[in-house]
Order: C-alpha cells, then structure tokens, then sequence
C-alpha cells in the first residue's frame, strides 16, 4: 500500500478553481433580482430619455441652441467633451448629455456587487465554510467577478435593446452600450484591489465609490481644460477613455481597449494581492498598540465604523462643491456671450439655473451616500453583529437610530460645506462675496429632499430587508429625475422630491414644500424603524 492510497481523493484533484461553476451559479443565484431591476430601470430611463430629446429637440434649430448649451465650460464638466456640437443630432445629443449619467450608476453597481461577493461572505464567516469544502482558493473571487460581470453584461445588453426600439444608429447605440460596460469593468476591477486592501466590507465599498468620485472629477477637469478629450487629464479617467469613443459621431472602438486593459492589470493584482494576506483580513492592518480614545454609547461606535466612508463621501461632495465655484467666471462669461440663453432659460438668469442645478448634482451625491450608509446597517444585520450588539441592554431603536442619524446628520453636515465652499470659490471666481449666502441656501435647501430619499431606504430595510436592491434602483431614479427632469416627459418625476423643492437660487424660496418633504422623510425614517423593532433579524 503507498501513501497516496491515504490521500483523500479531493484532496489530489482540487486546483485553485475547482467549485467555481457552483459558485458562480450561487452568486447569481443571490443576485438574480438585483440584475433584474438594474437592467430594466438602466434600460427604461435612457430609452425614455431619449424619445424625451426627440421630442423637445425635433427641429435643428432647436437643437442648435441646445449645442450652444452644452459647450459651456459648465455644462462640459457636469456632461462631458461634446463631440458633433457643429451638426448636433440627437445620437450626439444622447451619448452627449446622457451617457455619463448612465455610466455612473452602472460603475456603482458594479462595485457593490464585487465587494458583496469578494468581501461581505469572507467578513461574516461564509467564505470559511465554502473553503472547507472542495472549493479552491481561486474559486470565490473568480466566481464573484464574473457574476458581476454577467450582472453589467445584463445591463448593456437590455439597454442595446431598448435603444434599438429608437432611431438612433444601432452602430453607435452597440458601442454606447459598450462604453457603460467598460467603465463598470474598469471601477470593478479597481473594487477587487480595495477588497483585498480592506479589512471591512464598508471600507472597500467607500474605496470603490471614492475611485468613482476620483474619475468624475479627472474627467471634469480634463474637458474643461481641453474640449474633446484633448487634455491629459481626461485620459487618466474611465470615464474619459469611454467618452472619447464619441458614440453617433466619430464611432472610435479604440479607447475601449485601454479600459479592458487597466481592468485585466487591476483583476491580476487583486488575484496577487489575495494570495499575500490572510482569511478574514486585509493588507492595509489596523493601526497596532493600544486604543485610544472612548466610544460613548451606540452613537460613538456608529460613528468609529462610518467615518472613513464619511469622510470619503465629504471629501467628493465638497471637491465637488469647490470645482462649481471655481467655474464660476466661466460661467457667467459664456452666459452673457450667448443671447439664445434667453430662449432656453425664459426669463431666470442662466447663471443662477446652472448653480441650481449643480447644488441639486450635490444633493445626489449625499442621498447616495446615505444610503450605502442603510445599507451598511443591513449588512451588520446579515454578519451577525447587529444581533450580538443587541444582545446588550440596546435596543433596536436606539441601534437603528444611530446608523439613521449619523447618516443624517452626515449627509446635512457635507452638503452645507459644500455650499459653503461653492459660494466661498465662487465668490473668489467673481470677485463678488455676495454669492456666499445664496449658494450656501441651495446646497441646505436639498437636505429634506436627502432626507426623504434616506427614509425610504430605512423603511424598506424595516419592511422588506430582502428587496433592498430596489432602493437602489430609487437611488437611480431620484437620480436621473433630478438631473433631467426637465426633458422628461410630464409625470415622469412625481416620485422625486426634488421635483418639489424650490431650485435655489434660480427660483424664490418657498417654504411650503420644504416642509412637507422634511415631514415626508422623517414620517418614513419613523415607520422604517417600527418596522424594525417588530421584525425578525436576518443571518
């Protein structure tokens, strides 16, 4: 008899990706319902959008005017580079004004999947029990990339579809599509290199939105600098390389190929990076010694687990924040050099509109981080910490009350800074201090429209925990309404608060609505966290 005989036979024929097909099936399995919503609400908005162009810009003079628009310095940096402004069609229109908003909430999703399936089963112990089967140590992390590539394939996919029921070239609509995937290809990628630096599923999260955040403001900086992706900046973001492909107009394939090549760079260091550190931890260790300092209460380990995605997310919002402000010469210069703006804006100033609608851009950025605030309390409910917590004399109030109202009171606390920064930049920018006060008042004035969009999260969390992915099809929603709500068709915005909060400073203030939304959000935060109390907790 030889030793071999001894050996257990998985033992002799497990490789490292032996169990990925089980896996993969699990994964998207799990995710089946959020690649459903995903895809369809992708899929709808920019189908809709774009018949909405077709109808409100149906004649060349209509969307001559429109170019004139998107060729500010503003405009470049919140849209993009503007290519085919001299013959502006409605494809160009599209990959224009649209794609980017696209891209983002796809980037979005991608990182979350990645860092739910390469994270989140490793931080609440499911990953140890998967190891201790047959399962290579190659398996898990090659399964949840691709699940989460098959959910933004998913997502291209349903959308070439839609935009194949329009009249838009389906050549460029093919390599539009093409560009959102990319982009997520790319951010997921980068996602899979935080989730091996990071100890916590929360802070590879924060990392893969702060890379997010970090290409947007490359970008933007990039077209403004240079228009048509002529600036270097533009070309150190995802986001550049897949506007430069000018979808509808010049229809270049090529710079696609420097994102599939940064997202096989990022993938081999993630699979490098995974095989240096151990089980259950990340490369970047918690800082060794003693602890310092106190946690008092709920409130103080709330806010010790949330501040590096705090403080990422403010970082963004005020950065962003600043940009605005500084663009601000620019902006008033191109405004009073276009008199067509007259026709496009009534009798508003153009200027105070664009500074609306930018305060109303930070307002995204805060109920998007409010909610992956939600959803990180979810997250503890599922690993199990939640429960051992109130275990304690804690009750789930007084613990669901403190996620709720560090994000709250985070999410106010970053967008008055960024008003405050906008308004001090711009004030700077115009030589004009009187812009502080307005600015600050337009950023505060989003707050209950942030407010209601988080009690939404906190009341599906306390009804239906298992469909939390439809609050970030919300998210979406809110998202794009708040952006584009203007061209959409009349109705399409009557979910969004934002629709009825005043657009400071372009509009008067009106007290009204601001009320009934902060009542509306803190209505819901309050039935979100009945709901809790009375429900079972979820492993």
């Amino acid at each position: 008899m030889t030793t071999t005989a001894l050996r257990p036979a998985t033992q002799a024929t497990t490789s490292a990706l032996t169990g990925t097909r089980p896996l993969l099936r699990l994964a998207l399995r799990a995710d089946r319902w959020r690649i459903v919503v995903w895809a369809l609400a992708v899929a709808w908005l920019t189908v809709v959008s774009v018949r909405s162009y077709d109808d409100l810009f149906g004649t060349p003079q209509a969307r001559a005017s429109r170019a004139t628009l998107i060729a500010s310095p503003a405009a470049t940096a919140m849209a993009g580079p503007g290519y085919g402004l001299d013959d502006y069609t409605i494809g160009a229109m599209t990959a224009n004004e649209l794609a980017l908003w696209i891209m983002i909430p796809v980037a979005i999703m991608a990182v979350l999947a990645v860092t739910r399936h390469l994270r989140q089963p490793e931080e609440d112990g499911r990953l140890e029990l998967v190891r201790s089967a047959p399962v290579g140590a190659a398996a898990p992390v090659v399964a949840g990339l691709l699940a989460a590539v098959v959910g933004v394939l998913a997502v291209g996919a349903t959308t070439f579809v839609g935009l194949l029921t329009t009249d838009l070239d389906p050549a460029g609509s093919a390599l539009m599509c093409t560009s959102f995937v990319v982009v997520a290809l790319v951010l997921a990628g980068a996602s899979a290199v935080a989730s091996q630096l990071a100890g916590h599923a929360r802070t590879a999260s924060s990392l893969g939105m702060a890379a997010i955040g970090v290409a947007f403001v490359l970008r933007a900086v990039g077209d403004v600098r240079g228009p048509q992706s002529t600036s270097v900046w533009t070309w150190m973001s995802p986001f550049g390389w897949s506007q430069a492909t000018a979808p509808y107009t010049e229809n270049r394939w090529w710079p696609l190929a420097i994102g599939l090549v940064a997202t096989a760079v990022s993938v081999a260091v993630a699979f490098a990076l995974a095989g240096r550190r151990d089980l259950g931890r990340g490369l970047l260790h918690e800082r060794p010694g003693r602890a310092t300092g106190r946690l008092r209460g709920v409130v103080g380990l709330t806010w010790r687990r949330q501040r590096t995605s705090v403080l990422s997310w403010a970082a963004a919002v005020v950065l962003c924040g600043a940009l605005v402000g500084l663009l601000a010469d620019a902006i008033t210069d191109f405004v009073a050099d276009q008199p067509t703006f007259d026709e496009l804006f009534g009798s508003g100033d153009p200027t105070a509109s664009a500074f609306a609608l930018y305060s109303v851009f930070l307002g995204v950025l805060a109920f998007a981080y409010a909610t992956t605030a939600v959803g990180a309390a979810r997250a503890e409910e599922l690993a199990g910490r939640g429960a051992t917590l109130l275990a304690l004399p804690i009750s789930r109030t007084r613990w669901l009350g403190a996620q709720v109202g560090v994000a709250a009171v985070a999410s106010a606390a970053m967008l008055l800074v960024a008003g405050l920064v906008m308004g001090l930049t711009a004030a700077a920018s115009l030589g004009d201090a009187s812009q502080v006060a307005p600015l600050i008042g337009a950023a505060a004035v989003t707050i209950p429209g942030v407010l209601c969009v988080l009690g939404v999260a906190v009341l599906v969390l306390g009804l239906v925990p298992r469909a939390f992915v439809v609050v970030w099809a919300y998210v979406a929603y809110v998202g794009v309404m708040a952006m584009f709500g203007d061209i959409l068709p009349d109705g399409a915005d009557v979910a969004s608060p934002f629709t009825y909060l005043p657009a400071l400073p372009a509009d008067p203030m009106s007290w009204p609505p601001v009320v009934a939304c902060t009542l509306v959000g803190l209505g819901a935060l309050a039935l979100g966290i009945v709901a809790f109390r009375r429900r079972d907790l979820q492993g």
